[in-house]
């Protein structure tokens, strides 16, 4: 039975999810490494800076220094120097081993740029005073030491603070770089994830479809998978396995084949030895038929009226005749055996059938009722191809009278054989008196069959006949079929 669930969210999404999620992670970890590094880099260079300039400074006491002092103003002008090439420092201040400032820069230019909000005093000392003392927000305060006198060292305290709009400007280009690089690569790994998603679903989509019509009961069914991976190895297993089941089915076959030539076999077996024992017992007992006691062997008893042949004699026969009989025979006998019905016996006025006995059934009606049907338009079909071809074939009249019946001591019952006899000298009465017909064939029961094939058929009522032991039948001709 194929599956009754259906795909809400297929295995190609979930694993292209499952690429971009990873990529996506992987890509965000990079990212933030690279700037957590770049970051750490950029100040690393300012301290290298501050560094450099402290040493340059240091340096320069041998010149700065006089007998009347040290020359602030020949630092002042390195300093500033410094600063032309360092464009984020925001200041720098040198710092005497009492605490006074003894040179400084400040950058005006961005000062006004970037920290227009930092107020000051207007006094150029005690400006950068606060500017070296205070806090401010996105600057980095750097401190190096330096010589300033040789003889009898003393040193002095270098103070830079760095603007670090510089290193937000460079990281801000770097995460658009990023981002951009970032948007480029998701897109070729979205795309490369859902080719190859779709390049592994494809393959399992083939199986499943193979799967799915052997469900269906197909195993007709070869998937070609052309993957040297586990998926075309599971291709491989699938097609073995439809191989060997099919050898299973055609095993089970053959088995429930001459199963049901056996159970054919037994059943014709069945229906012969009842027919031959009363072809047998009929002339030893010459024509013997029990009184049923209650419903024992309860069956459906269909009389083949062939009383009509009887006027013939078979030598005299046409060809065409002797043809319609032998295939109406073959036609009651096969169709009796298919319906698993029995020939049960055979007069020179009528060919019994039974339905219900020896073979019970619970739709033994339905079964009696569809086996006549299908025999007489066999007949008639005949009948028909016959004339229509220009044949002569002598009149004749079947008529099908179904009964409902018991067989005691695997006899007829006297009262079904004593219902069809007089059902058939009523219609032998009523042709010999009515409209002749030609080929007349038509199908009769009694009231209790037309009841239980109601939903199969539709009857017209013909007549109510009379018993001989008293009693009336009510008889009805089938009009037509339901099915």
């Amino acid at each position: 039975m194929p599956s009754k669930r259906s795909v809400k969210f297929g295995l190609q999404y979930k694993i292209t999810i499952l690429i971009f999620s990873l990529l996506i992670i992987s890509l965000s970890s990079i990212v933030t490494y690279y700037m957590s590094m770049n970051w750490r880099e950029s100040i690393a260079d300012m301290k290298v800076s501050a560094m450099r300039a402290t040493k340059i400074l240091g340096a320069m006491w041998p010149f700065a220094y006089t007998k009347e002092g040290t020359n602030w103003p020949l630092y002042e002008s390195y300093m500033k120097q410094i600063a032309g090439v360092e464009k984020s420092i925001l200041c720098m201040a040198i710092v005497d081993d009492k605490g006074n400032v003894t040179a400084s820069i400040i950058n005006d230019k961005l000062m006004k740029e970037k920290f227009a909000s930092v107020k000051f005093d207007a006094d150029k000392t005690k400006a950068i005073k606060e500017l070296t003392d205070n806090n401010i927000n996105d600057v980095l305060k750097l401190v190096g030491k330096f010589k300033t006198k040789g003889k009898d060292v003393q040193l002095a305290t270098l103070v830079i603070k760095y603007s670090k709009f510089d290193l937000y400007h460079k990281q801000n280009v770097m995460v658009l770089n990023t981002m951009l690089l970032a948007m480029l690569v998701l897109v070729i790994g979205w795309l490369g994830a859902w080719y190859l998603a779709k390049f592994i679903t494809t393959n399992f989509n083939i199986i499943v479809a193979g799967m799915r019509k052997v469900a269906e009961g197909n195993l007709d069914v070869e998937v070609n998978v052309r993957s040297n991976d586990e998926v075309g190895v599971l291709a491989d297993d699938f097609n073995s396995m439809i191989v060997e089941l099919k050898q299973k089915v055609r095993i089970k076959d053959a088995f429930e084949t001459v199963a049901d030539g056996l159970k054919e076999m037994d059943d014709i077996k069945k229906a012969y030895k009842t027919l031959t024992f009363q072809q047998m017992t009929d002339k030893l007992t010459k024509g013997y038929a029990p009184h049923s006691k209650g419903d024992e062997n309860r069956t459906v008893f269909v009389f083949i009226d062939t009383s009509a042949f009887m006027g013939f004699t078979y030598e005299l026969m046409s060809e065409e005749m002797k043809v319609i009989i032998d295939k109406l025979v073959e036609k009651i006998s096969m169709t009796a055996l298919e319906y698993q019905g029995a020939v049960f016996k055979v007069t020179e006025k009528y060919i019994l059938l039974s339905f219900g006995y020896p073979f019970n059934h619970k739709d033994d009606l339905r079964r009696a009722l569809i086996s006549t049907v299908e025999i007489r338009k066999e007949l008639v079909q005949m009948v028909k191809a016959k004339l229509t071809l220009g044949y002569t074939v002598e009149d004749f009249g079947v008529n099908f009278i179904m009964i409902g019946g018991n067989v005691a001591g695997n006899f007829a019952d006297k009262i079904s054989l004593d219902k069809f006899d007089v059902i058939k000298d009523y219609l032998a009465f009523a042709s010999k008196y009515g409209a002749k017909k030609q080929y007349a064939t038509d199908i009769y029961a009694t009231q209790d069959i037309a009841d239980g094939t109601s939903t199969l058929a539709m009857y017209d009522r013909v007549d109510s006949v009379a018993m001989r032991e008293g009693g009336n039948i009510e008889l009805l001709k089938l009009k037509g079929t339901k099915f």
